[in-house]
């Protein structure tokens, strides 16, 4: 049995367009030399079942807040 492709229509891409004109977005990449450290973090994240986007955003406003930014 085939699979079918979803399409995407017109106003699902305008709506996504829109929302990512709304957005601000950041990544993280660990590279050879450091896939432990990447390693570590999805751990972490799996064992306290949390997503990396609420973990960092977590850490990343306490990090400001102490500094006053």
């Amino acid at each position: 049995m085939e699979k079918k492709k979803k399409m995407t229509t017109e106003a699902q891409k305008r709506a996504t367009k829109k929302a990512d004109a709304q957005s601000i977005m950041f990544a993280v990449k660990y590279r050879k030399n450091e896939i432990e450290e990447g390693q570590r973090l999805k751990t972490y994240l799996e064992e306290t079942n949390q997503s990396a986007n609420a973990y960092l955003k977590e850490l990343i406003r306490k990090d400001l807040d102490s500094k006053g930014v």
